[in-house]
């Protein structure tokens, strides 16, 4: 064998166990759970009309640092809030929490986060914070 013959064997192999390793490395990672979060499926039952519900939590969602009121829907019963904070931008559908609002009766009102969105990073705070100024109304 000539030296330059060695000479390639040695990048050969070189480069053949940077592809493999390479390989290997990325077939490690598909292979790594997700984590969840917690789900957020309580439901707030209050002894208050629809519309002052709805407007104590509003309020309750503004006052939440970091995170911020992007639609409301009076008549379907729904807030969304998206959190600014957020810093994984492979996971932006968790940036946002839809509340749904329901009239049970004209003087009871529920409030619940949406299905969709219950493992969403934050959603136990917001809810905190809601039942929070609910619970002021009594």
């Amino acid at each position: 064998m000539t030296l330059s013959h060695e000479v390639r064997m040695k990048k050969y192999s070189i480069v053949g166990m940077m592809v493999l390793s390479l390989a290997l490395g990325s077939w490690g990672c598909k292979t790594v759970e997700k984590i969840i979060s917690p789900a957020h499926s309580e439901v707030l039952i209050y002894n208050l009309s629809f519309d002052l519900t709805y407007l104590r939590t509003l309020e309750a969602l503004q006052t939440v640092p970091d995170w911020e009121l992007r639609l409301t829907e009076k008549e379907k019963g729904k807030i969304l809030v998206y959190n600014l904070a957020f810093g994984k931008f492979g996971d932006s559908d968790k940036r946002s929490i839809t509340f749904l609002l329901s009239r049970i009766s004209r003087t009871q009102t529920s409030v619940r986060i949406d299905p969709d969105d219950q493992h969403v990073p934050g959603g136990g705070a917001l809810m905190e914070r809601v039942a929070s100024f609910l619970n002021q109304e009594y």
